[in-house]
């Protein structure tokens, strides 16, 4: 049967230091990431129940919660 745990003798220990210039990460963003985005409603659209939250239980929780939960 082997051992259950690694001893704390062979834990690895961070060593801080530089990363040498050949190993660098340099990212290049040319233009506006932010243009291809799609522009988000200011209103959106009235709420359609469907999935788990149906109209019913819609009902439920409007009665509970004075219609003002959602």
């Amino acid at each position: 049967m082997g051992k259950k745990y690694k001893p704390v003798a062979l834990k690895v220990c961070l060593v801080l230091g530089e990363l040498p210039q050949e190993f660098r990460i340099i990212r290049n963003i040319t233009g506006d990431p932010l243009a291809r985005m799609p522009e988000m409603p200011v209103h959106p659209p009235d709420y359609t129940p469907r999935g788990r939250y149906t109209l019913g239980r819609m009902e439920l929780m409007d009665q509970a919660y004075n219609s003002n939960f959602l």
